[in-house]
């Protein structure tokens, strides 16, 4: 469970942010599944979460996922794109 909520965005807002902050930018985290050794290669998945240098929380994360078809793995077949902006969950002492 990630110490951040994922808040939907737009392919537009997102690579907008990484446009203009691309060299403050560091990947937190990445996964890459391009032959579905985790989904029993029946589809791909690519992740990455980008936070800026020195911060403890990401910024925003993106992944993009596809249908893999046996007799053409190299192919992505109904290639889908989801971005996110992250917002840190803060705990409230009580």
């Amino acid at each position: 469970m990630s110490n951040w909520h994922h808040i939907n965005t737009s392919a537009e807002v997102w690579a907008v942010l990484h446009a203009r902050h691309r060299k403050e930018l560091t990947v937190f985290a990445t996964f890459s599944d391009p032959d579905g050794e985790y989904t029993g290669r029946s589809q791909g998945c690519m992740e990455t979460t980008y936070g800026f240098k020195g911060c403890e929380y990401p910024l925003m994360e993106a992944r993009t996922t596809w249908t893999i078809d046996p007799e053409q793995p190299h192919k992505r077949i109904d290639e889908q794109h989801q971005y996110w902006l992250c917002l840190p969950i803060k705990e409230i002492d009580a």
